[in-house]
């Protein structure tokens, strides 16, 4: 796993000592929110961890990081006018990129109660 890589899945989140220290910073209101706080989390990563340069990150995610266009564009389902979405419903052809959901039940075997049943307000003796 590279520096970069280890530095986006590190969990800024559940730091206390970076929430801490973030928090004073985002109450100036910033113009630029996103941008403050990355180059916050390089900087602490960077003391606390490995150093990481803000121009190489920015580098590293613009060209290798982001994904190709070219695939974006294969995983996402063609777009649907309404009435063609109502066509389709009416002479039966499947949509493409809606889940089927089998129009089952559970086939197991419920389990059987081992609690007692608790009495009702009537059936407690006082």
């Amino acid at each position: 796993m590279s520096t970069f890589e280890a530095f986006e899945k590190y969990d800024f989140d559940n730091d206390a000592q970076f929430q801490s220290g973030i928090a004073s910073l985002l109450n100036n209101k910033q113009e630029n929110e996103d941008q403050l706080l990355l180059k916050a989390k390089l900087f602490y990563y960077s003391k606390f961890f490995t150093p990481i340069q803000y121009d190489e990150y920015i580098k590293w995610k613009d060209s290798e990081h982001e994904p190709e266009p070219t695939s974006e564009r294969e995983e996402k389902p063609p777009r649907f006018t309404f009435q063609e979405i109502v066509d389709m419903i009416e002479k039966g052809i499947e949509i493409p990129g809606i889940k089927q959901i089998p129009n089952i039940i559970n086939d197991g075997v419920p389990s059987e109660s081992k609690m007692k049943t608790r009495p009702k307000p009537w059936e407690i003796k006082k």
